[in-house]
């Protein structure tokens, strides 16, 4: 039977698994960009690294989110009732008692979306895509903003006009913690297992 933990850890990181399609947070290769200067990532006016999942919770029912239910780690919300231009659901990713991610999904044309996240925090501080965030036609790629506390706000435009765009606020740190957790665990198995067998022969 596999271990609690492990199996957390794995939805975990399974829930998360398109941010590791979106987000540069898996890669080390490039140095970090600066962060944005002072200011905490918020979302809903909470600051997302420090809050707990009730206190995420209630500040996404007070803002007009309705809860759609909630999946192992994985909670999903109803967002109509907010008006924000392009986006049409949200899914909110939890370790523990945190918020590990929250990704809205977006409509392919943004472009009223994407000057309101120019407005409020200036171009991306890393880009894998148009150097104009805000231009009325953007390339597809990834955008990031960073933040203190280990924090990135990511919008991702795809290839193919079919498949939805994404703006991910994620916990960096956090999520490089789990998914190291999970891998530790892995290796250990992969240890006991190897030792159990050099018994046979």
């Amino acid at each position: 039977m596999m271990n609690p933990s492990r199996r957390l850890a794995g939805l975990l990181l399974a829930a998360s698994g398109a941010i590791l399609a979106v987000c540069p947070v898996a890669s080390h290769a490039a140095p970090p960009a600066p962060a944005v200067s002072g200011e905490r990532l918020s979302l809903f006016s909470i600051d997302l690294a420090s809050a707990s999942v009730a206190q995420f919770q209630g500040a996404a029912r007070a803002a007009g989110a309705k809860s759609q239910g909630r999946k192992g780690p994985a909670e999903r919300f109803d967002v109509a009732a907010l008006g924000i231009p392009a986006v049409k659901s949200l899914t909110v990713t939890y370790a523990g008692d945190r918020v590990m991610a929250a990704q809205y999904e977006v409509d392919y044309q943004n472009e009223t979306l994407r000057k309101m996240l120019k407005s409020k925090y200036g171009n991306p501080s890393a880009s894998r895509g148009t150097s104009d965030f805000a231009a009325e036609y953007v390339g597809d790629g990834s955008y990031v903003w960073r933040f203190p506390a280990g924090m990135q706000l990511v919008f991702k435009r795809p290839f193919f006009v079919s498949e939805p765009a994404t703006l991910t606020y994620l916990n960096a740190d956090l999520f490089a913690a789990v998914e190291g957790q999970a891998k530790g665990r892995d290796d250990r198995d992969a240890a006991e297992k190897a030792k159990a067998k050099s018994n046979v022969f």
